[in-house]
């Protein structure tokens, strides 16, 4: 796992000593170079829909979305065996994010409650944050990034572009460097959502401490859902001295939800009703 040198590690320890308004960790920041690329009462068990989404009366119906799946294997180097799988499913305008193989922590995307939840398959705990928090935390940063002049190397203001072939972009910021390929979306609405939960997965990374800064990840993910487009493949180079890492993340993309995929979603909603709730600070990282 890279770390980026001190400054950078000492800003993120100055942004995170204030004061939020929410749990969020006070541990030393590690950040990792993978892309980056998820809880909530009675023993009695609910379905994933009767468990999230119990809202208000005044809570506005949500906008109906597509359902879909999407799988994605990241590799490090040449390496042809996956680092890490998931699999991402959208549903109802929530999005459930699980692990394949190894990891324990499935984390559910709740816009309508304005939330995230993680779940911890192996120590049966849950917790949330909230979104306003998450964009707090995001906000501090860029805010240290500009009074320390790190801007630049936090990528605050990278420009994506075009590459080639056409259809694939380019945004590279201090020494990491992204490179995506695209593809159409399949169904409506599948490009904003994917960017949806690409900007939202990469601010709880932060708030989690881990990952790659966010700012140049979320401006690509914009940049191709204004076109219609998803990531076939995104590459991610980081530079430290004469060393380069390289990591690519592949997806693939199921324009539906199989029966399997639903009983998954069921499952969650069972976890959600029977684990453990703890302080977001206290919930395990794999």
């Amino acid at each position: 796992m890279a770390v980026p040198s001190l400054p950078l590690r000492s800003l993120v320890r100055h942004c995170f000593s204030r004061r939020t308004g929410a749990s969020v960790p006070t541990m030393s920041l590690v950040w990792s170079t993978a892309v980056v690329l998820g809880s909530l009462f009675s023993g009695q068990t609910a379905t994933a829909q009767e468990v999230i989404q119990t809202v208000s009366a005044t809570t506005p119906a949500p906008r109906l979305k597509a359902s879909f799946r999407v799988e994605t294997e990241i590799f490090e180097g040449t390496h042809s065996q996956p680092q890490s799988q998931h699999l991402s499913l959208f549903d109802s305008g929530l999005i459930y994010d699980l692990p394949i193989g190894g990891g324990s922590t499935i984390t559910l995307f709740d816009p309508i409650r304005d939330r995230v939840v993680l779940l911890h398959k192996l120590h049966k705990v849950r917790t949330s944050i909230s979104n306003d928090s998450l964009i707090r935390v995001a906000a501090q940063l860029r805010a240290a990034a500009l009074e320390s002049g790190a801007e630049k190397r936090l990528g605050l203001n990278a420009r994506v572009l075009p590459g080639v072939p056409s259809g694939s972009y380019i945004v590279e910021f201090g020494d990491t460097k992204y490179v995506a390929t695209t593809q159409a979306a399949l169904v409506d609405s599948m490009a904003q959502q994917y960017a949806e939960f690409t900007v939202w997965a990469s601010r709880l990374n932060l708030a989690r401490q881990i990952g790659s800064p966010p700012f140049a990840r979320i401006a690509l993910a914009e940049q191709m859902a204004s076109e219609g487009l998803v990531p076939r493949q995104v590459k991610l180079e980081v530079r430290r001295g004469l060393k380069t890492r390289t990591f690519r993340s592949e997806h693939l993309y199921v324009g539906r939800l199989s029966d399997a995929d639903r009983q998954k979603i069921n499952d969650i909603g069972s976890m959600v009703a029977s684990f453990e709730e703890v302080e977001f600070s206290a919930f395990p990282i794999d």
